[in-house]
């Protein structure tokens, strides 16, 4: 199955936890959390549709400055989602600067602040010094917190000491065209293939699209195409997970909305000799990681976050996370 979602740890195990993740065939990205972004391109960052921060500490949050620099003059919106009080925190962050000469700037940024049953929206915009323009309180049906035509992001509140925000990207499901079908029906692949999967995603069952065939262009309805050319499989899962205790709790709600994750990235502070401190901290140990990864049924896992005390030790850190439990 070709994957939808192309994810990447900006700064490997080091330094601050960043997951970039592109959106094929689309031209937008999505990124959790926005520590030093040094990382990636200005064109990455131009892409991005939304920012998902875990938590305000600075490592997780001193890169929204250099983002803000290079979107500034871009029409399409920026979305921030956060833990409760981001709202506040992402005015100041804003209110720091003078913004005089910005009347005719396009941008607005929606701050999206995630609570256990309610999520308040507050869009400001350049063109007032990004003064508060409107502001709801919308209700929480279940975990997902943005729902697009394509995928899903879902977040639970996770316990660091402070609320601490987990997410999981999900693709709604997946659609793969059956290449033996497109020849013998005599089509030709082309963008007319990328079009069908965006009317199968967004319902638009009855629309009519021009189909390349060796025989010239024909009209054929989106369900007809869909019955004959495609099937449908479950979609892609990614989870992001970082500076959360080891507690039942929290991976009971790790667990409701991260199982059988495709792509887990975990926080692996600590090797398993610093328990104690990794609890005072609100940290995870290497162990611990694998241990959660093993009972979320995991297929692939990264960890990141590594303390800097181990940096000469990255692979005690790969080798503690595939023990088995003790």
């Amino acid at each position: 199955m070709r994957p939808s979602f192309l994810p990447r740890l900006v700064n490997s195990e080091l330094y601050d936890p960043i997951v970039y993740v592109r959106i094929l065939n689309e031209k937008k990205s999505l990124m959790f959390d926005c520590g030093r972004i040094e990382g990636l391109a200005a064109r990455e960052i131009l892409c991005l549709d939304a920012i998902f921060i875990s938590h305000t500490h600075m490592d997780h949050f001193i890169g929204i400055d250099q983002v803000l620099r290079i979107i500034l003059h871009r029409d399409k919106p920026m979305h921030i989602y956060g833990p409760e009080g981001i709202t506040a925190k992402m005015l100041a962050k804003l209110h720091a600067y003078t913004w005089n000469l910005t009347q005719d700037y396009p941008l607005d940024i929606i701050i999206h602040e995630v609570q256990a049953r309610t999520t308040l929206v507050t869009r400001t915009s350049a063109a007032t010094g990004f003064e508060v323009i409107s502001q709801e309180t919308l209700e929480r049906e279940g975990p997902a917190v943005v729902q697009a035509p394509r995928y899903r992001v879902d977040a639970v509140i996770l316990d660091h000491h402070i609320a601490c925000l987990g997410f999981v990207l999900k693709e709604i499901f997946h659609v793969n065209i059956r290449r033996d079908m497109i020849k013998r029906r005599g089509y030709i692949p082309g963008r007319w293939i990328g079009r069908l999967k965006e009317c199968i995603l967004s319902g638009d069952a009855g629309e009519i699209i021009e189909v390349d065939a060796a025989a010239g262009t024909r009209q054929v309805r989106v369900c007809e195409l869909a019955d004959d050319l495609v099937i449908m499989t479950s979609g892609q899962k990614i989870a992001f997970f970082t500076d959360i205790g080891f507690c039942e709790e929290n991976v009971r709600l790790m667990e409701s909305i991260a199982g059988e994750v495709d792509i887990l990235f975990i926080e692996t502070y600590y090797l398993d000799d610093m328990q104690d401190q990794a609890s005072l901290k609100g940290h995870l140990t290497a162990r611990q990681a694998g241990m959660i990864a093993r009972r979320l049924g995991a297929k692939r896992v990264f960890p990141m976050h590594v303390s800097p005390r181990y940096h000469d030790r990255v692979s005690e850190i790969w080798r503690q996370m595939e023990l088995d439990e003790p």
